[in-house]
């Protein structure tokens, strides 16, 4: 049986820890619908082998990024989602939505390619998302947490975020 947590973080009481490695060549920008596609190849790649991954194809992991788009995780509030490209490649995305029923933004996906995880990318793309929040007003931000996603805990804890069960 999966087993998810949610994780609450106040924005007031965020820890922007700076990454290990920085990135300069990393560029940044705002999804958009359009980018279903790559993100559905990144999502697929992100998970495969992980305790997320369910056997899922590309045609599942394009849906989920459909249903994202269209409103279901809640709105999506692409001015505060973020893609980071190294080139040409999509190498990592945060997406966040409006979850109505905690009235507060949802990070809903944090993904990182098999050839760049462990080199901090999620966390810069955690964290801009958190900083955007904040510049928008926000003053909170959920996940939830497949139980055991070790790598997803770590980055989340270390933002601040404290399981609220």
């Amino acid at each position: 049986m999966i087993i998810r947590h949610e994780y609450r973080l106040k924005l007031d009481q965020y820890r922007e820890l700076p990454p290990k490695r920085k990135y300069p060549d990393v560029e940044l920008r705002n999804p958009v619908p359009a980018d279903v596609p790559v993100l559905a190849e990144l999502m697929l790649d992100s998970y495969r082998g992980t305790i997320d991954y369910a056997g899922e194809t590309l045609t599942d992991a394009r849906g989920e990024m459909e249903s994202h788009f269209a409103g279901g995780y809640g709105k999506p509030l692409a001015e505060c989602s973020w893609l980071g490209y190294i080139g040409p490649d999509l190498v990592s995305a945060c997406l966040v939505a409006w979850w109505e029923k905690r009235d507060c933004p949802l990070i809903s996906f944090v993904m990182t390619g098999s050839n760049w995880k462990g080199r901090q990318l999620g966390a810069i793309l955690l964290q801009t998302s958190l900083q955007s929040l904040m510049q928008a007003g926000y003053t909170e931000a959920r996940a939830v947490i497949t139980e055991g996603n070790l790598p997803s805990e770590a980055l989340f804890e270390k933002a601040g975020f404290q399981p609220t069960t």
